[in-house]
């Protein structure tokens, strides 16, 4: 298997600090998003909160009520992969590796895709999409 690019990273924010977020990452930093009103994306979905990094990569937000600046704020990482769901089933079966969640999904420049999530041997979620021809 091989990735052809990682999609997003997923971190953890302070609820209470969204507004430096946007300042650095948007403001400062001169990333894009999908919304016209960044505060009214976190009010529609507090779960998340997308940053686009350019050429399709993104920083996903998780702001969080429990943000410890001690632990470890990681979410995941997301690995686009050129095969089919059915294709990279098969081979995450084939090496006995469990898939916590799956999901459909749909995205404008892959269109319809099937993503897998899998934990590494040290916890660490891997979200592998399956952007291939479905």
């Amino acid at each position: 298997m091989h990735a052809i690019g990682i999609d997003h990273v997923n971190l953890a924010f302070p609820t209470d600090r969204l507004d430096e977020v946007i300042d650095f990452y948007v403001d400062r930093l001169g990333f894009e998003t999908d919304f016209a009103d960044p505060y009214a994306a976190v009010a529609d979905d507090p779960g998340l909160f997308s940053i686009d990094l350019g050429e399709g990569h993104g920083l996903f937000v998780n702001p969080t009520d429990e943000f410890d600046p001690e632990a470890a704020n990681f979410r995941h990482v997301a690995l686009r992969i050129p095969e089919s769901a059915d294709v990279l089933r098969a081979f995450l079966d084939s090496e006995d590796i469990e898939v916590g969640h799956t999901a459909e999904r749909t995205h404008e420049r892959f269109g319809a895709y099937t993503t897998y999530y899998v934990d590494d041997p040290f916890g660490y979620t891997v979200e592998l999409m399956a952007v291939g021809e479905q």
